[in-house]
């Protein structure tokens, strides 16, 4: 069993899309990460649902939980109106950490020995044509796990 056999499919977005859409596709595809890629589509990063949706919420709700016990629901639409209004590359930091990535051809063992020497849950699988890469799809610890039992 090779990376090619165990991918989850996956849209790879770029840092111009909006957390709104982010979002839409991490529910759409019952996603673990978002692929973020370059213009030319180079892997740039990975982005969970946790990161997207904490970027959605008020500054002051994040930096205080306790006013997040007291405003509840009325911060709803702020949500969504950020979710629609900031991008991607509006609430990552500049400097991402590299994206675990492995070719079609890895091995269960180098996915998870990645995974452990990087502390992702996720590779990403990239085949490359020359220098023209094609994301097949992510892996997570999830389906590695369920390979190995």
């Amino acid at each position: 069993m090779r990376a090619r056999d165990l991918t989850w499919p996956c849209t790879p977005v770029r840092l111009d899309t909006s957390l709104r859409e982010a979002a839409e596709i991490l529910i759409r595809e019952r996603a673990p990460v978002l692929a973020v890629v370059s213009e030319d589509g180079h892997p740039v990063a990975t982005v969970s649902a946790v990161r997207v949706l904490a970027a959605a919420l008020p500054e002051a709700v994040r930096d205080d939980p306790l006013l997040a016990a007291v405003v509840g629901e009325s911060v709803d639409d702020d949500v969504r109106a950020r979710a629609a209004s900031l991008r991607l590359g509006d609430v990552l930091p500049t400097r991402l950490p590299t994206p675990a990535v492995v070719s079609p051809d890895a091995s269960p063992v180098q996915m998870a020995s990645l995974m452990d020497r990087t502390g992702s849950t996720v590779v990403l699988v990239v085949d490359y044509d020359g220098d023209r890469p094609n994301l097949l799809g992510t892996i997570d610890a999830a389906i590695l796990l369920q390979h190995y039992l």
